[in-house]
């Protein structure tokens, strides 16, 4: 199949994704990283795929302890991800009670090699929501 034929069967498949046939989730387990991969890339522990997304899954724990998972998401023709998609991958793969936020970085931090669109699930709430919550 030629490049041409791969991104049109691509974009196909991206469409049928679009009206929410996704497929199901497929794990590559990548213990030692992406392999050539560099920086936060070597970090990469599993990716999951479907029809549609691809989602590289890089744990950590942060500065204070807490357990947080970086997840890059891509599609294979660059397609940003609506806000949606971005909650459905959230709920699929994480669960439907898990926090994740997306961040806008200060400048000097910004890297933008790729259509690579970024989340962080959190391992607890953020203190604040659009609902009103009593403290505990």
């Amino acid at each position: 199949m030629s490049s041409r034929q791969q991104r049109l069967a691509a974009r196909s498949m991206e469409r049928r994704g679009l009206r929410g046939d996704w497929g199901t989730w497929r794990t590559t387990n990548l213990p030692d990283g992406i392999p050539g991969g560099n920086g936060w890339c070597k970090e990469v522990r599993h990716a999951q795929a479907n029809n549609i997304y691809v989602v590289l899954i890089r744990p950590f724990v942060d500065e204070n302890g807490a357990e947080v998972v970086h997840c890059a998401i891509r599609t294979a023709s660059n397609l940003e991800p609506p806000w949606r998609d971005m909650q459905r991958i959230k709920n699929e793969l994480f669960g439907r009670e898990a926090t994740a936020v997306q961040v806008m970085p200060p400048q000097s931090e910004l890297i933008d090699e790729a259509d690579m669109y970024h989340m962080w699930v959190l391992s607890d709430r953020l203190p604040y929501s659009l609902f009103y919550r009593s403290a505990s």
